[in-house]
C-alpha cells in the first residue's frame, strides 16, 4: 500500500468520468469551426476503414472455414480455388491497414495540434502563463502539460475509439458465425438430454464477463497510482531544472549538497510511487497472462465433442476457434487497454488541470483586489492603493501620487518587496490590494527589466513588438543605442541570451521599448550595468522618442536622478519603509511600504 505521502495529490480529484467527460468538452471543439472539415474527413475515413477491415476479417474467417473443410474431403479442387482466393484477400487486408494506419496517425497529428494550440494560446495571451503564478492556481510543469501530456491525452483516444468500434462490430459480425456454427449443445443426464442453445456464444460472454470483473477489481486503484507516479516525475524534472536554472548561485555558494539532498528526496519519493505502481500491475498481469493463455484453448475444448460425434466438420472447428478468440478478444478490449486507458487518464487530468487554471485566473482575484479604471484627464493616478501578497500580508500601503504625461518619477530609497508588486500592479499584473490605479485612457504600459529575456533566434525576434516592421526602423533603434556592431547580425539566429552582455541586453531593452511606443514605462533597475553619463544618454534618447510618455524609474539605476523630473524616496523605519521625501509629488502624496 503506498503512504499518504505517496498519494499526495491526487486525494480529492475528480472521479474518472468527470475527467473524461472533461477532457471530451475541452477538446470537441476540433469538431467545430474553423477545424471541423478536415477532424470530420479523417475521422469518418477512419470509421469507414475499421468497419471494411473487420469485414475482411470475417471473410478471412470463412475462408478458413472453406479451405479446411476441402482439405478434410481431400476436395483439391476446390483447395485449389481457396489457395488462389487468398492472395487477393491478403492485398484486401493490407491495403485497409495501410488506410487505418495513415488516417489513425493523420488525425491524431491534426488532433493534437489543435489541442496544444489553443492550451498555448491560452496559456501565454494575456500573459496569464505570469499571472497563473501570482494567483496560486498555477498546476505544477505546466510546459510539460502543454508540450507531453497533450500527446499522451489524445493520441490514446484515437487509438481506442478505433479499438472499441472493432469490438463492437468483431462482436456483432463474429457472434453470428459462433451463433451459426456452434449451434446448440446436446449433453445426456440421467433424467434425459439437456440442450444448450448457442453454447459458444454464451461461453464467449461468461467468459468474457468473469475476466472484466477480475480486471476492473484488481485493477481500480491503478489510475490514482499512474497519477502520483507522473506527478512524482514532474517534481523531479522541476527540481533538477532549478539547479540549471539557478547554477551560478549554487555554484559560487557551494550549496550543491543541499541540491543533491533535495534531489535525492523528490526521488526517493517517485521511486515509492513506481513500486506502488508496479505491485498494481503484477497483480493485473497474473489475470491478462492466465486469460491469454486460456483463450486459444477453450473454443478447441468446447468444440471438441461435436467434432467427435461428426456434428462439426474440422472447418467448422477452425472457424469457431477462431470466432471464439475474435469474440473474446473483442469482449476483452477493456482487458488489454486496461493499462493505457488510466496512463490516458493521468494525461487527460493534468491536461484538464491546465485548463481549468487558465480559467480561473481571468476570473475575480479572492479577496480585495484593486481597481484599475482610466482617468479623465490623461494623468497617471494611485489613490490611496495598499498592495498584499495572496496570503494576506502587506506589501504596501497607502500609495498615492499623480504624474502627468512627460513626468519621470524617480522611486528610490529602500524598497523592499513593494516595488515588484507596485510595478505589476501598475502594469495590471497584480490583483490582490485596495484603492485605485487610474491609467491614461487605452494607455499601453510597458516594463523595462534589469535583464531582458531574449529568446533564442534572430534580433528581429529580439525586437518584435507585435508589429510588422521593415529593416530601416529595427536598425536605426540599434545605432540610437550604441548597438550599432549588431546592426549587420539583425537576422542571425543565435542564443542572444548567452551571447549578449548585461549592458547590451540592457541597451536592447530600450530600444525594444522605444519601438513598443508605450505612454508608460516602468524602469526596473534598467540601466544598473551602464556608467551614469550613457545611461543618462540612452534615458534621453528614449525621452527624444516618447516625449508625452510618463516614466517610473524605480530603484538606484545609473542616470534615474539626474533624468528625473519628480522624486518619491522611501525608507525603514521600524521594520517599516516610509516615504522620507517627495520633490513635485501632489499634496499629500505619501508611500508606506512592509517588509
Amino acid at each position: 500500500m503506498p503512504s499518504s505521502d505517496d498519494m499526495q495529490g491526487v486525494a480529492g480529484l475528480p472521479s474518472d468520468r468527470q475527467v473524461a467527460w472533461r477532457f471530451a468538452a475541452l477538446t470537441g471543439g476540433f469538431w467545430r469551426g474553423a477545424s471541423a472539415r478536415r477532424a470530420w474527413f479523417w475521422s469518418l475515413l477512419l470509421a469507414a476503414a475499421i468497419i471494411l477491415s473487420v469485414f475482411a476479417n470475417v471473410t478471412v474467417n470463412r475462408w478458413n472455414g472453406w479451405f479446411f473443410d476441402a482439405l478434410e474431403k481431400k476436395d483439391s479442387e476446390s483447395a485449389l480455388i481457396a489457395m488462389a482466393v487468398f492472395p487477393v484477400l491478403v492485398l484486401i487486408a493490407a491495403g485497409l491497414g495501410v488506410v487505418i494506419l495513415v488516417a489513425r496517425e493523420t488525425f491524431q497529428v491534426h488532433w493534437r495540434q489543435w489541442v496544444t494550440g489553443k492550451l498555448a494560446d491560452g496559456w501565454i495571451n494575456e500573459r496569464r502563463f505570469f499571472r497563473l503564478g501570482l494567483s496560486g492556481y498555477e498546476p505544477a510543469n505546466p510546459e510539460y502539460r502543454i508540450a507531453d501530456d497533450v500527446r499522451w491525452a489524445t493520441e490514446p483516444v484515437v487509438d481506442f475509439a478505433i479499438g472499441l468500434l472493432t469490438a463492437v462490430i468483431t462482436i456483432i459480425t463474429f457472434i453470428e458465425i459462433l451463433w451459426e456454427i456452434g449451434g446448440a449443445l446436446q449433453i445426456a443426464t440421467s433424467g434425459g438430454r439437456v440442450t444448450i442453445p448457442a453454447y459458444m456464444v454464451l461461453a464467449a460472454i461468461v467468459y468474457a464477463v468473469l475476466v472484466s470483473l477480475l480486471i476492473s477489481i484488481v485493477g481500480r486503484r491503478l489510475p490514482r497510482l499512474i497519477a502520483a507516479r507522473n506527478e512524482g516525475e514532474a517534481r523531479l524534472r522541476f527540481s533538477l531544472m532549478r539547479i540549471r536554472d539557478h547554477g551560478e548561485t549554487i555554484a559560487l555558494a557551494r550549496t550543491e549538497p543541499s541540491e543533491r539532498r533535495a534531489v535525492a528526496q523528490t526521488y526517493d519519493g517517485l521511486v515509492r510511487r513506481w513500486l506502488a505502481m508496479i505491485r498494481q500491475r503484477g497483480r493485473l498481469t497474473w489475470i491478462t497472462n492466465g486469460s491469454g493463455a486460456l483463450v486459444p484453448v477453450v473454443p478447441l475444448l468446447l468444440a471438441a465433442p461435436k467434432y467427435l460425434s461428426g456434428e462439426m466438420s474440422l472447418g467448422g472447428v477452425v472457424q469457431v476457434a477462431a470466432a471464439f478468440v475474435a469474440v473474446q478478444n473483442a469482449f476483452n478490449w477493456l482487458l488489454d487497454n486496461f493499462m493505457r486507458i488510466a496512463e490516458w487518464l493521468a494525461a487527460a487530468r493534468r491536461v484538464n488541470e491546465l485548463a481549468d487554471a487558465l480559467q480561473r485566473v481571468d476570473g475575480e482575484p479572492p479577496g480585495d483586489h484593486l481597481s484599475v479604471t482610466p482617468s479623465s484627464d490623461g494623468l497617471l493616478r494611485l489613490h490611496e492603493v495598499t498592495l498584499i501578497d495572496r496570503d494576506g500580508r502587506t506589501l504596501a500601503a497607502d500609495i498615492g501620487l499623480s504624474l502627468p504625461p512627460g513626468a519621470t518619477l524617480h522611486l528610490s530609497g529602500e524598497l523592499g518587496l513593494g516595488k515588484a508588486a507596485l510595478i505589476q500592479a501598475i502594469a495590471g499584473l497584480w490583483p490582490w490590494g485596495r484603492g485605485e490605479i487610474a491609467l491614461p485612457r487605452e494607455a499601453l504600459v510597458t516594463v523595462v527589466p534589469q535583464k531582458l529575456h531574449l529568446t533564442e533566434g534572430s534580433l528581429r525576434a529580439v525586437l518584435d513588438t507585435g508589429l510588422t516592421r521593415p529593416s530601416e526602423p529595427l536598425l536605426e533603434a540599434l545605432r540610437r543605442y550604441g548597438l550599432s556592431a549588431l546592426a549587420p547580425r539583425l537576422d542571425e539566429i543565435s542564443d542572444w541570451d548567452k551571447e549578449l552582455a548585461t549592458g547590451d541586453r540592457q541597451r536592447l531593452a530600450l530600444a525594444r521599448a522605444e519601438l513598443e511606443a508605450p505612454d508608460i514605462i516602468l524602469l526596473d533597475e534598467a540601466t544598473s550595468a551602464l556608467e551614469t553619463d550613457m545611461a543618462l544618454e540612452l534615458i534621453e534618447e528614449l525621452r527624444a522618442a516618447r516625449p508625452d510618455a510618463i516614466i517610473l524609474a524605480f530603484g538606484q539605476s545609473a542616470g534615474f536622478a539626474e533624468a528625473a523630473t519628480h522624486r518619491l524616496v522611501l525608507k525603514r523605519a521600524g521594520g517599516v519603509v516610509r516615504m522620507a521625501g517627495a520633490d513635485k509629488a501632489r499634496s499629500g502624496a505619501h508611500a508606506e511600504l512592509a517588509e
